[in-house]
């Protein structure tokens, strides 16, 4: 802005000729430099003011410089101002994007984020099975809760059905909402058949069935849904005691579901 100034001022004094006269506040070297004097010239208080007097051409010269420079400073002055409107318009727009709120799950988009075992995940010590190696998957994608129940991966944004490491969502299931007897609070569940990658110690050929349920929590005014406690597991048959059912065959009747990890999800 002290460029604009400048060129202003020696605009204006040069247009009403009165640049014979310059006042001794701008008597410095930038001005000097500004008007094409060689930089080691200075013009102290005492010199008289006749050694800045100039011809015509020159006149004419210095003010096209000075005209220049403001248009030059003008111009750079509408670009920076167009840059702060677009960062603007840009942190405004991530702004509504991040507030994305949903009072329905019917045809809500949200953004998965997982991590969960090949396996159960012996969270207590007292599984039997401690020979299972286990391995740890994690990434995001989109999903969307449709109307009619479906649950469908949104690939609008990049999001695939098989991550970096080689772990493969084969098929998602149904989702639905439902209130718990134990707690009396509201989950909402969904399914999805993985198939492990070859590198996977517990790999089997089929794909295994993963359940995902997380809590659903509801605004008192607004009625905007949020999820939390977001919890993945698998069903795995009970053990008969002794190693035998005896008569009869239990195997794929009494099972339970396990815990092998969580997930977080986040309306996009």
């Amino acid at each position: 802005m002290a460029i604009i100034s400048i060129a202003v001022t020696l605009s204006s004094m040069l247009s009403a000729g009165a640049f014979s006269v310059i006042p001794n506040a701008l008597r410095t070297n930038s001005v000097v430099a500004t008007i094409g004097l060689h930089p080691a010239f200075t013009c102290p208080s005492s010199l008289p003011l006749s050694c800045l007097k100039l011809s015509s051409d020159e006149t004419a010269n210095l003010l096209e410089k000075a005209s220049r420079l403001r248009k030059e400073a003008e111009a750079l002055e509408v670009t920076m101002l167009s840059s702060r409107e677009a960062a603007k318009e840009k942190k405004t727009n991530e702004a509504v994007k991040a507030q994305k709120t949903y009072t329905s799950f019917k045809n809500s988009t949200w953004l998965i984020s997982y991590r969960f075992a090949s396996d159960a995940v012996n969270r207590d010590g007292d599984d039997d099975d401690d020979e299972v190696k286990l391995s740890y998957y994690s990434g995001k994608m989109t999903l969307t809760l449709t109307e009619d129940g479906y649950t469908n991966v949104d690939n609008s944004d990049g999001s695939k059905e098989e991550s970096s490491s080689g772990l493969k969502f084969e098929k998602f299931w149904g989702w639905d909402e439902e209130s718990a007897e134990e707690d009396d609070l509201q989950y909402v569940l969904f399914s999805a058949d993985v198939l492990l990658p070859e590198s996977d110690p517990n790999i089997e050929k089929k794909s295994i069935r993963y359940y995902f349920q997380a809590q659903v929590d509801t605004d008192a005014k607004s009625n905007e849904i949020t999820l939390s406690g977001g919890t993945v597991t698998l069903k795995k048959d009970i053990k008969p005691p002794g190693g035998l059912w005896g008569v009869f065959n239990g195997v794929g009747i009494l099972a339970q579901f396990r815990y092998c990890g969580e997930f977080l999800m986040k309306p996009c």
